[in-house]
Order: structure tokens, then C-alpha cells, then sequence
């Protein structure tokens, strides 16, 4: 144990001791008077605290709860494989960074476009 502890150790007990010493020696009128300011002091504290603290716990618990259930039972019936963020392609890419690209995939028959897109290739590669 360091000095500092044992020191700050030693000062303890002897402010518990002087402390309770003094206490013993008090007449009983200013022992009550100590009594009842202590409870009323209690008191006044308590009624500071906010009764709805008691509530809100228990309704935190029950949220994260729920929170937890709807996860797990979306993570089960999501159908399908989603895709995540980092597997972009180059087609993804593509579309993001070409503004004529963007206003194709916005148009309703997509797979007229994408028919036109491959009758170009192949006329390409046979021509």
C-alpha cells in the first residue's frame, strides 16, 4: 500500500472516531433537533426526484425489446439476397456518373433499351 493511501487511510478513522465521539456526547434535545432535520431534508429530497423516472426505466426496457424482435423477425423475412454498398459495379458506376445513362434507367421500357443496347453489340462484333 503507498504512503498516500495509508496516510489519507489513518485520516479516516480518525475523523470516523472524532466524529462518532462527538455525537455520542450530544444532549438528546439537539440529538432530535439533528433527527428531524435530517428527515425533512430527506424528504425534501425526495420529492425532488422525478416520480416518472420509475416509469420511463422499465419502458426503455420493453422498447429496446420490441426494437430487437422487429429486427430479428425482418432480418428473417427479408427475401432474397440484397446486395450490399461495397460490391458497385462498373454498369453502377456508369449510370451514377452519366447523366444521359441516369435519364435511360428512369424511362419505363427498360427493356426496350437494354434489347436496343444488345442488337448495338452484337452489330458491332459480327460487323
Amino acid at each position: 500500500m503507498s504512503d498516500g493511501k495509508r496516510t489519507q487511510d489513518a485520516f479516516e478513522q480518525r475523523v470516523t472516531g472524532l466524529l462518532r465521539a462527538s455525537a455520542s456526547e450530544l444532549d438528546a434535545a439537539t440529538s432530535s433537533q439533528l433527527a428531524r432535520a435530517r428527515r425533512t431534508a430527506l424528504q425534501a429530497t425526495g420529492a425532488r426526484t422525478w416520480p416518472g423516472l420509475r416509469y420511463l426505466v422499465p419502458a426503455g426496457a420493453m422498447a429496446a425489446a420490441l426494437l430487437l424482435a422487429v429486427i430479428l423477425i425482418a432480418r428473417q423475412q427479408t427475401p432474397g439476397v440484397i446486395r450490399d454498398a461495397g460490391t458497385l459495379t462498373t454498369l453502377d458506376i456508369e449510370l451514377f456518373s452519366d447523366a444521359e445513362a441516369w435519364e435511360l434507367a428512369q424511362e419505363p421500357d427498360l427493356e426496350f433499351i437494354e434489347w436496343a443496347a444488345a442488337s448495338a453489340r452484337a452489330e458491332g462484333a459480327g460487323g
